[in-house]
C-alpha cells in the first residue's frame, strides 16, 4: 500500500518544461504532471511504431502489386511467344509433310518406329476450348494464369521441336542418299553413234547360224570417238580381256557397274576416280569385232541389265557434268 501511495504521489508531481527562444521572446513555461508526460511519451511512441508498421505494410503491398503486374506482363509476353512458336511449328510441320510428299518419303512410323503406335508421330493439338482459353489469356480478358497449362504447352513445343529436328535429319539423309544414288546410276549415252546391236539374244556376227546372248549394246562410230563415263565411280579394271579387247570397268557404288569394251585407247587406270561425262578412252575395234564401236554394259547387283533403259533423252553427257 505504501508503494502504491508513493507512485500516485510521484505521478501527481508537477514537471516544468521550458521552451527558450534564442531572442528577445520570453521563455515559455509548461507545467504538467509526470503521469501526463509518461502517457504522452508512451502514446507518441505507440503512434510512431504503428505508423511505421502501416507504412511498411503499404510498401510491401505496393511492391507485391508491382511485382504481380510485372509478372502478369511477363507471363502474357511469354504466352504470346509460345503461341507464335506454336504457329511457326505448325507451319514447319505443314512444310515438312509437303517435303516428305515430294520426296516420296514414308511416314515416320514406317521409317523409324514400325512397332510404335500412330499417336507418337507428332500429330494433334489443343482442343477448341483450350484454344479459346489461350486467346482469352492473350487478349487480357482472363487475368488468371494457368501455369500448368503453360508448362504443358512448353512440353508440347519441345516434343514438336524434337520431332521436327529428327524429321529434317531423316529428310537430309534421304536427300543425300538420293543424290548419291542419282550420281551413281548410269545415265546417258557413253558415246555418239548409232546402235548396231541391242541387248538380248541375237545372231552371232561371225556365225549367222548361231544365236547367243548379247549382254550390252553396241554403239558404232569412227575410231577414237570419245567414250564418256555414264556415272561417277572408281575404275576397277582397265586392260585387255579376251573377246572384249581393251575394256574399262567402273564401279559406281549402289550395286552399279558399267563396262566399255573394244576401245582403241584407255585414258584411265585402276583406282582413278571418274565423273559422269568424263572422257575415259577412245572408240576402237579391238577384240572380236567387225568394225569400230563401243560395247557398253550395265551391271546391277552382279547381273547384266538392258543399258537401253538407262539412256536418257539427251545424246551423251557433257564432260565434267555431275
Amino acid at each position: 500500500m505504501n508503494l502504491t501511495k508513493k507512485l500516485k504521489k510521484e505521478f501527481r508531481r508537477k514537471v516544468t518544461v521550458m521552451f527558450i527562444h534564442h531572442g528577445k521572446v520570453k521563455p515559455l513555461r509548461l507545467s504538467i504532471s509526470l503521469f501526463f508526460l509518461c502517457f504522452a511519451v508512451i502514446a507518441w511512441t505507440s503512434v510512431t511504431l504503428w505508423a511505421g508498421y502501416l507504412a511498411s505494410r503499404h510498401i510491401d503491398y505496393a511492391r507485391a502489386k508491382a511485382d504481380n503486374k510485372i509478372m502478369e506482363y511477363r507471363t502474357l509476353f511469354w504466352t504470346e511467344q509460345i503461341k507464335k512458336t506454336q504457329d511457326m511449328f505448325e507451319k514447319v510441320q505443314v512444310n515438312d509433310n509437303k517435303i516428305r510428299s515430294l520426296l516420296a518419303l514414308r511416314t515416320r512410323k514406317a521409317i523409324i518406329e514400325d512397332n510404335i503406335i500412330d499417336q507418337t508421330l507428332g500429330e494433334g493439338g489443343p482442343t477448341e476450348a483450350q484454344s479459346n482459353a489461350f486467346f482469352a489469356l492473350l487478349s487480357g480478358k482472363n487475368k488468371t494464369v494457368d501455369y500448368g497449362y503453360l508448362a504443358k504447352q512448353t512440353d508440347h513445343l519441345t516434343e514438336q521441336y524434337q520431332y521436327i529436328q529428327k524429321s529434317y535429319s531423316e529428310i537430309i539423309t534421304h536427300i543425300k542418299n538420293q543424290r548419291s544414288l542419282f550420281i551413281a546410276t548410269p545415265r546417258g549415252w557413253p558415246a555418239e553413234g548409232v546402235i548396231t546391236s541391242r541387248f538380248g539374244f541375237r545372231r552371232n556376227p561371225f556365225f549367222n547360224s548361231v544365236r547367243d546372248f548379247h549382254g550390252g549394246i553396241d554403239i558404232a562410230n569412227i575410231k577414237n570417238t570419245p567414250i564418256n563415263a555414264t556415272a561417277n565411280g572408281t575404275v576397277i579394271f582397265s586392260g585387255w580381256q579376251s573377246g572384249y579387247g581393251n575394256i574399262i570397268v567402273i564401279d559406281h557404288g549402289y550395286n552399279y557397274r558399267t563396262a566399255y569394251a573394244h576401245l582403241n585407247r584407255r585414258d584411265v587406270q585402276v583406282g582413278d576416280i571418274v565423273l559422269r561425262g568424263q572422257i575415259i578412252g577412245g572408240m576402237g575395234d579391238t577384240g572380236n569385232v567387225t568394225g569400230s564401236h563401243v560395247h557398253y554394259e550395265v551391271h546391277f547387283k552382279g547381273k547384266s541389265v538392258n543399258p537401253f533403259s538407262y539412256l536418257t533423252d539427251y545424246f551423251f553427257s557433257q564432260e565434267g557434268a555431275n
